[in-house]
């Protein structure tokens, strides 16, 4: 194996020597697992195990390149199957039992669902050219910041806060030290794509990056999901509880999280579901749950630390109901520990200031809320299942019950915290609700057997009558439970405070249709990109479109031009001032006052023409006292596309 990643870098595929390592880590697995656990859970390591290499690999010449990280993972990979040992020997099956046996009937409807959420989340992209991509996600402000973080990872090889100095000119003030662990396997994951070749931004590739995260996440929840429900759901019963829990995370919320460019969010929250679901049904091998759930607590960390106390409540729900499996490897648990508690420490010990500050609580933001009319009742039942007896009398399920009453009482210190502090909920508390709603979902599902009860659920094995009519009366059941359920979650997808109900009112709609795209600012951003002098280090400002001051219609989203200029010029850590400025509207005399301040030269586009016939007159007025500046002038040619042409000063 070692020997295979130059040989796929040499011939321009490491992509293929990615897929190769996923695939060599899920063969490790010893555990009893399907081919769709083994994935996601040998994934789900790698994530973890890439956060921890970057530590070291950033600090090298060639940092994340490709044959560096291969090499490197191919390495332990070998280490480790060199000390497991050969497999334990299995009796010799069919090829078609040992298929039945990795992908059995009961995966078929996660499987299907899996590939539904999928293509659900990748069509309004997929379908789409690179400037279109980019007025999907225009209006996601913070999502410029994290895809400057992106970039800065690629051209410099490594973590940003390992590489401030380098990352000065690209990433804005104070951004260099946020948790980079979604920006860093995006990276990787580029540089596998690209060879390792090029560090040039390409944002269509990001944006299609960042919709898979979205993906991922959708494929994780459903992952855990099925599950923490457990064997009982054999056959396609399990399509009744995937399918409606599947429609209601696509349509209803995870598109909120997507509108909003929450990336880090995204990838942590996807780490966390598989976390609360292998506490909850742990795989064979202690050694095994141990490595997955250190790096699983390691990568959320690295992606949001705010997840951490959901994690660390999880993690300790499952030590407290699973001790008698692994008592007797205290040693290896605690080296297990240690090495996930250094590592989860590094992304807050870096960023100590804000992390260590409970001020930041109750900093506001912009975001969409939690549906709360779907949300707490799913909470509030799950919650009155698992305190029952029957349920309490199950070590998975008092696993679930501690992880879900952890998150319901943390959610609700913070809610009080804001509260006495501010008077009013806000940004984070509504955070946390993201944490409750996987965790809620998570949990919902290892609640339902004793809900509903394992004869209507599961079915019986030996029920009367022919098994064709068993299978009949058993397949007329599955679909009306899933319609049901399915009519109700579509029709309750709907926001809190909405015009429309249901899917006509839903997120997931406006998602299809490209609702939240902002077209018109997305194609200011090409043409003046496109305009861009080769070389040029002016900081562009656009003061085209409507702005967010001293307006009649204040635009928040058309005046996020000028932060996706500072991503695609590669210059936020210079521009991200003007940015500040360029969010209202200015005359003549103003355009020409910041420019005699500005750190940088700049370059304004301005949309208006008497406007910049004012600011060309004001400044051959001062002579030679004018400011630096250069201004171009956006107008639509006699076909309608937008042009941007110099408009000389002097």
């Amino acid at each position: 194996m070692l020997g295979l990643p130059p040989v796929f870098h040499l011939a321009g595929v490491d992509l293929l020597g990615f897929l190769l390592l996923w695939g060599a880590a899920a063969t490790l697995i010893r555990s009893r697992t399907t081919a769709f656990d083994r994935l996601m859970i040998s994934g789900v390591t790698l994530v973890g195990w890439t956060c921890a290499l970057a530590l070291i690999v950033g600090q090298w010449r060639h940092g994340v390149h490709p044959l560096t990280l291969a090499e490197s993972t191919a390495l332990v990979l070998v280490v480790v199957r060199a000390l497991a040992g050969p497999a334990p020997a299995r009796p010799g099956l069919p090829l078609g039992a040992r298929v039945r046996a990795l992908v059995p009937t009961r995966d078929h409807p996660l499987l299907l669902t899996s590939g539904l959420a999928v293509a659900f989340v990748m069509y309004p992209v997929l379908h789409r050219n690179a400037a279109e991509r980019l007025a999907l996600i225009t209006s996601a402000e913070d999502l410029a910041r994290h895809s400057a973080l992106y970039d800065t990872i690629l051209r410099v090889g490594g973590l940003v806060s390992l590489n401030q100095a380098e990352a000065a000119t690209t990433v804005e003030e104070n951004l260099e030290t946020y948790p980079q662990g979604s920006h860093l396997i995006l990276a990787v994951i580029t540089s596998f794509l690209r060879n390792g070749r090029s560090h040039e931004m390409q944002l269509s590739l990001f944006v299609l990056l960042y919709t898979v995260t979205a993906a991922a996440l959708a494929v994780a929840v459903l992952w855990a999901v099925h599950r923490a429900a457990g064997p009982a759901l054999r056959g396609w019963r399990s399509l009744a509880l995937v399918l409606p829990a599947g429609a209601f995370l696509v349509v209803a919320e995870l598109p909120k999280l997507y509108f909003n460019g929450f990336i880090s969010e995204l990838f942590a929250l996807g780490l966390l579901a598989v976390l609360v679901a292998l506490s909850i049904r742990p795989l064979d091998r202690i050694h095994e749950q141990l490595v997955v759930m250190a790096a699983l607590v390691a990568g959320i960390s690295f992606g949001h630390y705010l997840l951490l106390p959901a994690a660390g409540a999880t993690v300790l729900s499952w030590a407290v109901c699973h001790w008698p499996s692994w008592k007797r490897h205290r040693v290896t648990a605690l080296a297990a520990s240690v090495v996930a508690g250094g590592l989860a420490f590094f992304p807050i010990a870096v960023n100590l200031s804000t992390a260590g500050s409970a001020e930041v609580l109750t900093v506001p933001g912009g975001i969409t809320p939690v549906g709360r009319h779907v949300l707490f009742p799913l909470v509030a039942a799950t919650l009155a299942v698992l305190l029952t007896r029957s349920a309490r009398a199950d070590r998975a399920r008092r696993t679930a019950l501690g992880a879900c009453g952890s998150i319901v009482l943390f959610s609700f210190a913070i809610r009080q915290y804001q509260l006495q502090k501010t008077g009013d909920t806000s940004y984070f508390y509504e955070k946390v609700l993201h944490q409750l709603l996987v965790i809620g979902m998570v949990t919902a599902a290892a609640a339902v057997l004793p809900l509903f009860g394992r004869r209507i659920l599961a079915g019986e094995r030996h029920a009367a009558g022919s098994r064709s009519r068993r299978g009949l009366r058993s397949a007329v059941a599955v679909l009306t439970a899933t319609g049901c359920l399915l009519y109700g979650v579509v029709f309750n997808s709907q926001p809190d405070v909405s015009r429309a109900a249901g899917w006509e009112g839903s997120p997931g709609r406006n998602m299809l249709r490209g609702g939240q795209a902002r077209w018109d600012v997305a194609e200011r951003v090409t043409a003046i990109h496109a305009s861009r002098p080769a070389g040029d280090k002016r900081v562009a400002v656009s003061l085209g479109g409507h702005r967010v001051w001293d307006e009649v219609k204040p635009d928040w989203g058309s005046s996020e031009d000028n932060l996706w200029l500072g991503v695609l010029n590669s210059d936020q850590g210079r521009s991200w001032r003007s940015w500040m400025w360029g969010l209202g509207r200015h005359g003549a005399g103003d355009i020409l006052y910041y420019a005699s301040i500005a750190p940088e030269p700049l370059r304004v586009y301005l949309d208006n023409a008497e406007l910049a016939a004012e600011v060309r007159a004001l400044a051959r007025g001062k002579g030679k006292e004018a400011p630096d500046l250069e201004v171009s002038l956006l107008r639509r040619d006699a076909s309608g596309r937008l042009v941007v042409e110099p408009f000389p000063l002097h």
